[in-house]
């Protein structure tokens, strides 16, 4: 908290000399200490668990099956973001948690944490507004049958200019952070010639009561966190009033009563981006309130819940497989046909399928395909 002092100037948010305020504070720093003696270990289970499930998840997208559909290259970049953030948390928890050095680090290993600070923001951000991207795929698919927007070939290179311009929003928190030597003393109190580091905020970023820090902080908060949330929220209701416009139309063609099928890949979608808004909008709020009261909320609230935010963060990153795996039946039959001993079982659930599809009434196999055309993206 030593360099939130320099911003004094904020107004406050608490009353310090309120003794309900520090009993407050007593509690989310008991609850900082009773989950941050368990945090190391979850988190690297969690990491080591999310990219092998995200491996399988890109595997499995990446099949000559899958790969006609812009969602699910989207959804391939997104995994790819996520192992990004997995990997870069999995060293950081192992260097500076199970290996913590209270003196310092070497200068390499202070770089890497500086470049850490950058990366689980980008790659986080990255795969925040890629569920954007991919609902806007989504809800254009459903507005039109035929659109440029289904071809994967542009929904990658979508991704990536969505990559590129994330990062370069990032580079004031890069700024942000800077390697500071430090003093190194051995038993006799006497200076040690081995140099270590620590990481800082930037001088430059503290100047003027903070406002370089309030700018990135905002930054932080409103482009890459809330923004992101509020575009999913419009997109969420818009693919469920087109959704239930095409299911009245639907239903006025076949004459049948109201469908109760359910757009799979829709309903999935809506499922990612309630996973994503519950836990990206509170920090994306937290991060706001750092920006206007720095020196109280970041001090005495954010600090203690950040290991929390982190685990969020983390349990993100299993969003798309866990959300596909149990509600996609394409991508689990896509999934038996990579696991060996699963081959013979789905082949043979397949020869079924299709003998029975091959007996049907012929106007039921119409409405069949007419549904699976409405569904396809």
């Amino acid at each position: 908290m030593g360099d939130m002092m320099a911003c004094w100037s904020d107004p406050p948010l608490f009353d310090i000399n309120d003794t309900e305020i520090w009993k407050f504070a007593g509690t989310l720093n008991y609850l900082k200490e009773a989950y941050g003696s368990v945090h190391r270990y979850i988190s690297i289970v969690l990491c080591v668990l999310g990219l092998l499930a995200n491996s399988v998840h890109i595997w499995v997208l990446t099949r000559p099956q899958m790969r006609d559909s812009a969602v699910h290259a989207v959804l391939t970049c997104i995994a790819m973001a996520d192992m990004g953030t997995m990997i870069s948390y999995s060293i950081y928890i192992i260097r500076y948690e199970f290996f913590l050095d209270v003196e310092g680090y070497p200068y390499g290993w202070s770089m890497f944490l500086k470049l850490h600070a950058v990366m689980s923001i980008a790659l986080h951000a990255t795969s925040l507004y890629l569920v954007v991207l991919m609902a806007y795929i989504r809800y254009m698919a459903i507005k039109a049958r035929y659109t440029k927007w289904m071809m994967p070939k542009l929904a990658c290179v979508m991704s990536a200019i969505v990559a590129v311009v994330i990062f370069l929003l990032c580079i004031p928190t890069y700024l942000l952070h800077q390697a500071i030597e430090v003093a190194v003393y051995d038993e006799n109190g006497e200076q040690r010639e081995t140099s270590k580091y620590a990481i800082r905020f930037s001088q430059a970023f503290l100047d003027n009561h903070c406002a370089l820090l309030k700018m990135n902080l905002w930054l932080t908060g409103i482009v890459l966190k809330a923004v992101p949330c509020f575009l999913l929220l419009g997109f969420t209701f818009a693919l469920l009033k087109k959704l239930r416009e095409n299911t009245k139309k639907r239903s006025a063609l076949l004459h049948i009563s109201e469908d109760k099928r359910s757009d799979r890949i829709t309903y999935m979608l809506l499922l990612m981006v309630a996973v994503f808004l519950t836990t990206e909008l509170p920090q994306g709020i937290f991060a706001v309130c750092n920006a206007v009261f720095t020196s109280h909320f970041h001090g005495l609230v954010y600090m203690c819940i950040a290991d929390i935010l982190d685990l969020l963060s983390l349990i993100n990153c299993y969003v798309g497989f866990i959300v596909f795996v149990t509600t996609g039946s394409k991508y689990r039959e896509t999934l038996m046909t990579l696991v060996p001993f699963l081959k013979s079982r789905c082949t043979s659930n397949q020869t079924q399928l299709t003998y029975k599809k091959g007996t049907t009434h012929k106007s039921k196999s119409d409405m069949i395909d007419f549904h699976r055309q409405e569904e396809h993206v």
